[in-house]
């Protein structure tokens, strides 16, 4: 059984996955306790940020070896969440699922090992939401689709039925997919864009109808 936790990125996004354990534990609802973050950025060791330590770099997590301890990647970008999964699999520490008491979840979805699922999220029946996925504030996602690993929603965004999302894709703030699209790996949505049709993997896209953009501004914090 996982009774601890620690956070990797200590980060604004850290202190929201913070936030969600916090209010599972107040709700009475099952959650670890949690020990600490982990960060990189020298100025937020000895910090501690939403009153929990920062224990110290991330590769002090390659030594610990307790049966009760679990981790969970509190990063927003795909690119570096999959870098930090690579980089602790040494470790062989277990990923922790964490869901805010607010979020719906219909019958039949299922939420995989180190996924993120904030605060009024709302999934429809038979979906499937893979390891490392965060969803985050209010966003929603329909009947019958798939989050590949890695992926990011950002706040507000609507995701329809039928819709898969590939490993690694960026949902930017208040983007909406139409049904039946596919966001291909690695994919970014820029913020407020609706999605009409399919995005090649790799492509970047904005707009309303989305169109494909040299750059999209990253808007999520590492």
């Amino acid at each position: 059984m996982i009774a601890r936790v620690i956070l990797v990125g200590a980060g604004d996004h850290g202190r929201g996955v913070l936030e969600i354990l916090l209010a599972r534990r107040e709700a009475g609802l099952p959650a670890p306790e949690p020990v600490g973050f982990v960060d990189d950025g020298p100025r937020r060791h000895a910090t501690r940020p939403g009153g929990v330590p920062v224990l110290g770099p991330v590769d002090m997590l390659l030594e610990r070896r307790e049966p009760d301890l679990g981790i969970v990647l509190a990063i927003a970008s795909a690119d570096a969440k999959r870098a930090l999964a690579a980089r602790l699999e040494p470790a062989g520490l277990p990923y922790v699922t964490i869901v805010h008491p607010s979020a719906i979840l219909g019958r039949g979805t299922t939420v995989a090992p180190g996924a993120i699922v904030g605060a009024g999220v709302v999934v429809a029946y038979d979906t499937r939401i893979e390891p490392h996925v965060t969803i985050n504030l209010n966003a929603t996602v329909g009947h019958d689709c798939l989050v590949g690993e890695f992926a990011t929603i950002a706040p507000g965004v609507n995701v329809t039925g039928r819709v898969t999302i590939g490993a690694g894709a960026e949902i930017q703030t208040n983007a909406t997919i139409v049904p039946g699209v596919t966001v291909g790996e690695n994919a970014r949505v820029g913020p407020g864009s609706v999605v009409l049709r399919d995005v090649p993997a790799g492509v970047a896209v904005f707009g309303n109808p989305a169109r494909v953009m040299p750059q999209v501004p990253r808007e999520l914090d590492a």
